[in-house]
């Protein structure tokens, strides 16, 4: 009823993932390359949507790719050249995420009647009661279609923070670990299933992270192509090709085996149509 202008979606079709361990010390990221552009055309990019913020903080982008990256630069910008805590780069982000969500929401829905916030609010009084309604309902919904997530070390450990709509910041250290995108849902269950927390070893933690991802592939918009790196006090390591083909013969090898032994137990099962409880097949 109240709809005015371009409608964005929030968060976005894709996948970023981030996990704990070392008992809190180091935190894997993970993502697709599935690119969001004016939050309709989608497609795989070459180029890994993982920013780097500071030389042990890496942000991740979900939703609009060029407002999402516009934010992160922002604040790599200004935190240059310093040590801040993770906590720190994560308020920057939200403030950053405020700032161009007000100037995205005058140039879509303000400025085409030759206003902006300021001068709206102080013509309030005079202006039509249902044009004020209407603008406020668009102002108030008005998404930017970014979801941000943030993992990164500082000198109290490792810590993940999700930037949401309209100016959420939120930490996940607590859970040890966060997701965003179209397939959150799919990549936290997966990680759930595996009962990770921050006290995991990092070999099962980039497992985890690689098969959470590789699962959340069944949400729309989620794409193929992977990037996994591991932030550590020592720095930021991204794996390589070769590292990450490792994991996914890993993957199979272990969802095949999975398989066979599920299939071997249930052929080994006999109900009896009486309704009775299962029992072995003695042979």
């Amino acid at each position: 009823m109240f709809a005015d202008g371009p409608v964005k979606l929030a968060g976005g079709m894709t996948v970023c993932l981030a996990a704990l361990c070392e008992d809190g010390r180091t935190v894997v990221v993970a993502s697709d390359r599935m690119v969001t552009f004016g939050g309709i055309l989608e497609f795989e990019h070459t180029v890994p949507k993982m920013t780097p913020t500071t030389s042990l903080a890496m942000v991740m982008v979900a939703g609009d790719t060029l407002l999402g990256t516009e934010l992160a630069q922002t604040v790599a910008t200004q935190v240059r050249g310093t040590t801040p805590s993770i906590h720190t780069v994560a308020v920057a982000l939200g403030q950053a995420f405020q700032a161009i969500r007000r100037r995205e929401m005058e140039v879509e829905i303000l400025l085409p009647r030759a206003l902006d916030l300021n001068s709206y609010y102080g013509a309030h009084a005079s202006l039509n009661g249902q044009i004020v309604v209407g603008l406020d309902h668009s102002l108030t919904q008005f998404s930017l279609g970014v979801e941000l997530l943030l993992g990164g070390v500082d000198e109290d450990g490792a810590h993940i923070y999700s930037i949401s709509n309209p100016n959420q910041v939120r930490c996940h250290d607590i859970i040890g670990h966060g997701a965003v995108g179209s397939g959150a849902i799919h990549a936290l269950q997966s990680m759930i299933g595996f009962r990770h927390d921050s006290t995991a070893r990092l070999g099962e933690t980039v497992f985890r992270a690689y098969a959470s991802k590789r699962r959340s592939e069944a949400a729309p918009g989620v794409g193929r192509d992977t990037d996994l790196a591991i932030v550590s006090e020592h720095g930021i390591r991204r794996l390589s090709n070769d590292e990450l083909q490792h994991m996914s013969s890993i993957l199979d090898e272990h969802q095949a085996s999975t398989t066979d032994a599920l299939e071997a137990k249930l052929a080994a099962l006999s109900f009896s149509e009486g309704g009775g409880p299962p029992r072995r097949d003695p042979t």
